[in-house]
């Protein structure tokens, strides 16, 4: 909150879409498996399951994804920076991503992946409207 009562700015440089894609996070070369909640051109937020046991990682931190989209052959290979723990839910803490700079293969690979989970997210609200239509 600011302090005239709203909610703070928007800070995102990014716009970011709703996914449900699979990741490997890889915290010191152990990787962790993890679902993709979002993601953006800027980063991403991941859900690591239960309270993931010693996975602590501190703002900064670096860690390794690989992104990975079915009928895609190689997975999405990324650096990322620890931005925040997000521990609302305490038993599903999601932890927020800041890519790294990219090669241009991977930053396509990227586009490609928000595109296709755009479109997705279109074909499902048209879906919705047409089913509450219907009714």
């Amino acid at each position: 909150m600011t302090e005239h009562g709203g909610p703070p700015p928007e800070r995102r440089r990014h716009p970011r879409a709703l996914t449900d894609l699979r990741a490997t996070m890889k915290v010191r070369g152990v990787p962790h498996g993890a679902r993709i909640i979002n993601l953006s051109m800027g980063g991403a937020l991941l859900d690591l399951g239960p309270a993931p046991a010693g996975v602590l990682l501190d703002k900064g931190e670096l860690v390794s994804l690989e992104i990975r989209e079915r009928g895609r052959e190689a997975p999405l290979a990324a650096d990322a920076r620890v931005v925040l723990w997000n521990t609302a839910a305490a038993d599903r803490p999601l932890l927020a991503v800041q890519f790294e700079p990219m090669a241009d293969e991977a930053t396509e690979i990227l586009e490609d992946l928000l595109s296709e989970a755009i479109a997705e997210l279109r074909r499902r609200t048209f879906l919705a409207r047409a089913r509450t239509s219907a009714d």
